[in-house]
């Protein structure tokens, strides 16, 4: 029985130790090709390339001619012969050398079109521009060719250039002239032209490659009949109504796939030498292969240049897509063409969908929502899905999942670009103002949810209209959790515009405290606060610049900044006796109770806790009756008083039970044990730890359960039980990572590292210890982080709002 031709090229490979890539380069092929033929997909290749192979691999004549025997070794199937006395035309465009990467999409297109000699073959090759369509079409034609003995056509569409984009007529024309038809004898109509294609392409195997198409309708014509033949379609539509076609959508490179292109393109030393700023313009292209290619080029054309300086060129947004290309082929004028048939189409929602792509530009969040783009546009929620699934279907944008969408960061540069022009500044502030409402409105519904008796108070009327519906906290959370980037960044965009920063950051600010609060994004925290305070004066608004104050102290005291905490809530005092407002007063007395507690000022604390406690009465306020009850029960806890503290801990309790804020009784339950452990009262801690776990595993509140572990393993440690005390550790490790609540996380990590060297596992402990570390700095706690690396006993308190 014979050897097949892959199994006799392998043998010979390996027998000259050569790798693919090395007998690729001494053949002067491609590492695809010999890839290919190794594992049979080719099986078929051209004399020239045995030959070429034989001398790579200094074969003697004897096992060149076998190699040339197994090509025609009986049982495998000869191509079919050209018809006599029509022309074989070979028009594809040369393949580009350093083709790379796509290695799943090809062999799609090689699998599909190995049974074009069973059935006509048609496939559809789409996605982005610039995302390398045509160069993965033509690298294919090249790799097949010998399955189309008959030749192969080329059609450049020009689709995408509706100046110039080819009618079906005039592509079938000059296919029939490439097929042998004369001028004069090639019909008028378009069915007479196709009927004459298909005449001339019955009986011959044909691979036919049309580029850039615009629409279903453009290549219908040009598809060639009968079996034997195989189309190629790149387009930037999906054109998913073409009967029988086969979709191979092509995504941006991933960072391997990236740095492999720039590689091939500037050299393989270059790249490697510097490895961080290679990738850091992989990111900054975005995996476009075509911004890829324009970087590696210039990088060819200036040796001298570190990749260091290209990233610093690019960095500018504003200066990005001129770094990528100025001409035709640059990336801007390959995301004009497509944007180009949006704005010159007949129809309405055509230009409409242009519209919303220039708005798109002000979402900075990883995801965009449809509801927000809804306002954004002012529109009906239908209306704006139907405009953004217009733009998936040019490539403009990519559907996540029903209602979320993402855009590629250069297409965002580009519409930012088309926005920002001046005579569209008036309409820029009107879009960025709606989408302020929007967000403003929904995180007050949020904070609703998580805080329903918070005295906290929108400082303007909110718009309500068609804001989402949350069944529950979760769900709630969730949303802001997937929707807060996009939030900062267009108060960003609105911190910069003439009034807009003082109308909508304060109420931003407050209405995002209880998401904020509850998942812990203490550094969060400050920078939207910071960012509300610095947009007016207190003279504006006594108690909402109250509020903004007391509420920033909350992060200075997460990250143990006590004494400019204190400073704060005086402030905050300030303001709220100023204006009157005696819920403020009580919340700030209380505050300054924790704080003063933890600067051990216990009598001053007690004074504070004493005062908030009167004042709540008076007020009514019944959440801030019971914070200041169980500040106060903390406090004669540590004072010795344990009588007054069990009672003060049974009111706060109680309040909370009778208004039906379980969440609240669930926080209070966790505060006091830790108020029971700080004193030694180890058994009656964990009493409270459990009846906090109990409430906060009916609320589905895993950040609260997080937490609530993290004093159950430091009781287990007191109480020597280190198996259970790990136990618990990892327990809220895996409840804190579910929402990346990367502040529990790091204290859960440090007491990990606790467990680890009482047991006699330091190196366990160090490792542990620095991945504390990296959580700290990341989330801004440099104090703790720098305190663990001194080798500190660092200890996270029940503090702030947790």
């Amino acid at each position: 029985m014979a050897v097949e031709f892959s199994e006799l090229l392998r043998r010979h490979r390996l027998d000259a130790a050569l790798t693919q890539a090395a007998l690729a380069e001494l053949a002067g092929l491609s590492e695809q090709a010999v890839s290919l033929l190794e594992r049979g997909t080719r099986r078929r290749p051209r004399a020239d390339t045995i030959q070429a192979l034989s001398t790579a691999l200094k074969l003697p004549p004897d096992a060149e001619q076998e190699l040339l025997a197994s090509v025609r070794a009986p049982g495998a199937v000869p191509p079919k012969p050209a018809v006599p006395s029509l022309p074989v035309p070979w028009e594809l465009p040369q393949t580009v050398a350093d083709f790379t990467g796509r290695q799943g999409e090809l062999d799609k297109v090689l699998g599909a079109l190995a049974h074009a000699d069973m059935a006509s073959v048609l496939l559809v090759v789409t996605g982005m521009g610039g995302v390398g369509k045509t160069a993965l079409a033509v690298h294919a034609g090249h790799l097949v060719e010998e399955r189309f003995p008959d030749g192969q056509l080329y059609v450049a569409l020009r689709g995408h250039d509706p100046g110039s984009a080819l009618t079906s007529i005039e592509a079938l024309g000059q296919i029939l002239r490439s097929l042998g038809v004369r001028h004069d004898a090639i019909p008028d109509g378009i069915d007479e032209m196709s009927r004459l294609y298909r005449s001339r392409m019955a009986g011959r195997r044909m691979l036919v490659l049309l580029d850039d198409a615009s629409s279903v309708d453009q290549v219908t014509p040009l598809l060639p009949g009968g079996n034997g033949s195989a189309a190629i379609i790149t387009s930037r539509h999906f054109l998913s109504t073409l009967p029988g076609s086969r979709i191979v959508r092509l995504s941006t490179f991933t960072t391997p796939e990236s740095l492999r292109l720039l590689a091939s393109v500037a050299g393989e030393q270059r790249v490697n030498s510097e490895d961080e700023a290679a990738r850091e313009l992989s990111e900054l292209t975005g995996g476009l292969p075509l911004a890829l290619r324009l970087i590696g080029a210039r990088m060819v054309a200036r040796p001298g240049w570190q990749l260091r300086h290209f990233v610093d060129q690019l960095q500018d947004e504003h200066r990005r897509l001129d770094e990528l290309g100025l001409d035709h082929s640059g990336v801007r004028a390959t995301f004009a063409s497509s944007l180009n048939e949006l704005l010159s189409s007949p129809r309405s929602a055509d230009r409409e969908a242009a519209l919303a792509f220039d708005l798109l530009s002000l979402v900075e969040g990883p995801e965009i929502s449809a509801n927000l783009v809804s306002r954004l546009l002012g529109k009906d929620l239908r209306t704006a899905e139907d405009l953004l699934e217009r733009l998936v279907d040019m490539h403009l944008l990519d559907s996540v999942r029903p209602q979320r969408y993402r855009m590629h960061d250069l297409l965002r540069a580009f519409a930012d670009e088309r926005l920002s022009t001046s005579e569209r500044a008036a309409e820029r502030r009107s879009a960025i103002e709606r989408g302020l409402r929007y967000y403003v409105a929904a995180a007050w519904q949020v904070h609703r949810i998580t805080y329903p008796s918070s005295p906290r108070q929108p400082p303007e009327e909110l718009d309500l209209t068609g804001l989402p519906a949350f069944s529950n906290q979760v769900d709630a959370l969730s949303w802001l959790d997937h929707e807060y980037d996009s939030i900062v960044g267009l108060y960003k965009l609105a911190s910069v515009l003439p009034g807009l920063a003082l109308r909508f950051g304060p109420s931003l600010a407050l209405g995002l405290f209880g998401y904020l609060e509850i998942r812990a994004h203490y550094l969060r925290m400050r920078g939207i606060f910071d960012l509300a305070l610095a947009s007016g004066k207190p003279a504006d608004d006594l108690v909402t610049w109250g509020w903004l104050e007391h509420d920033r102290a909350i992060p200075d005291v997460e990250q143990g900044h006590l004494e400019w905490a204190q400073v704060r809530l005086l402030r905050s005092l300030d303001h709220f006796e100023a204006g009157q407002h005696v819920a403020g007063i009580a919340r700030c007395c209380s505050s300054l109770s924790h704080v003063c507690e933890r600067l051990d000022q216990l009598d001053e604390a007690i004074e504070w806790g004493e005062r908030g406690l009167e004042l709540a009465q008076e007020a009514g306020d019944l959440a801030v009756l019971g914070t200041n009850h169980l500040a106060l029960g903390v406090l004669y806890n540590r004072v010795g008083r344990t009588t007054e503290a069990a009672a003060a801990f049974k009111a706060s309790f109680d309040l909370a039970e009778a208004a039906g804020n379980f969440r609240s009784l669930a926080r209070r339950q966790r505060l006091v044990a830790t108020s029971y452990l700080a004193v030694g009262s180890r058994h009656q801690g964990i009493e409270h730890l459990n009846a906090a776990i109990r409430l906060y595993s009916d609320l589905d509140d895993p950040s609260g359960l997080a937490l609530t572990h993290l004093y159950l393993s430091r009781a287990e440690v007191e109480g020597g039980n280190y198996q259970q005390a790990e136990q618990a550790v990892e327990e809220g490790l895996r409840l804190a990572e579910l929402h990346g609540d990367t502040y529990c996380q790091g204290w859960l990590l440090v007491n990990l590292a606790a467990i680890q060297d009482a047991t006699a596992r330091p190196a366990a402990a160090r490792r542990t210890r620095l991945q504390a570390i990296d959580i700290f700095e990341a989330d801004g706690m440099t104090a703790v982080a720098d305190g663990l690396r001194r080798g500190q006993i660092v200890t996270e308190n029940a503090v702030g709002g947790r």
